[in-house]
């Protein structure tokens, strides 16, 4: 696999965040059982002695069966050892997606298993790709930039892309979503964590955005899902962070927050076209 570039759009942003897993002393039955009770055409297999992970599609399942399987003395108690291909590969969750592409295709996987901290916490599909490349590539435009205190709130920074909205939209824009951004706890529980998924809430047609780093959190509004602007918000939260550490980082905001507008020029162009980041 290539070096991670942290510029680009990772699969950690189009991965869906459940991993189904069985351990490698499972039986035939409870593989069954997996793929039947989620509806799903693969399971993950963990070997915790070598710290391994293997695969069991239903095309394994068919030709298992179709192979002589279906004649097993006790079929339901067969060990998933006997269907299961690999090791399969953990991709590092920052990985660039279209190495992964690349990756995918090299191998013939129809879905790789993603990993961060040497732990499984995704999965990547042909499916999850298909929907990456057909909406979240939409050309979109950024609305409202703003940078939230985790610990009191409250917004510390704030742009508006006027260029970018109806003057009919704009002004009562903020309004509109004052109840769902003024409530980052539940954002942060609900949203943030939620490891792997596009950290996002969708409101009017209009996509929101976050990104958290180091007890602040980049929100931003555009017109549409966009992997380009994720990118661009992850790159704009860090710079904001760097640009004003020492405040962010102080005894008395780690304590009490802040409670001062910081500049936020700075970052703005990193989301205007043909500015370089």
């Amino acid at each position: 696999m290539e070096e991670i570039n942290e510029s680009s759009a990772t699969v950690g942003e189009i991965m869906t965040a459940d991993v189904i897993m069985l351990k490698k002393d499972a039986l035939f039955k409870e593989l069954v059982e997996k793929l039947q009770k989620h509806n799903i055409s693969a399971v993950f297999i963990e070997d915790t002695t070598k710290n391994e992970y293997f695969i069991v599609t239903k095309t394994d399942v068919i030709n298992f069966l179709s192979s002589g399987g279906m004649f097993e003395q006790n079929l339901s108690e067969v060990s998933v050892e006997k269907l299961m291909q690999g090791p399969t590969e953990l991709i590092d969750i920052d990985t660039p997606i279209d190495t992964v592409i690349r990756f995918m295709i090299e191998h013939g996987f129809k879905r790789v298993l993603i990993g961060k901290d040497d732990k499984p916490v995704g999965v990547v599909s042909t499916k999850d790709i298909m929907q990456w490349n057909n909406t979240y590539f939409k050309p979109s435009k950024p609305q409202i930039l703003l940078i939230m205190d985790n610990l009191n709130s409250i917004f510390i920074a704030k742009h508006i892309y006027k260029e970018n909205l109806d003057d009919d939209v704009h002004d009562g824009l903020m309004d509109a979503y004052g109840g769902a951004l003024t409530s980052i706890s539940a954002i942060t529980d609900e949203v943030i964590k939620q490891s792997g998924t596009m950290r996002q809430l969708l409101k009017d047609k209009r996509s929101i955005l976050f990104e958290p780093y180091k007890g602040i959190t980049g929100v931003l509004i555009s017109d549409y899902n966009s992997i380009e602007l994720r990118r661009k918000l992850k790159i704009a939260t860090k710079k904001f962070y760097e640009l004003h550490s020492e405040i962010i980082s102080s005894k008395h905001s780690k304590e009490n927050g802040i409670s001062r507008t910081l500049n936020i020029d700075p970052i703005i162009p990193i989301f205007k076209e043909g500015e370089k980041e």
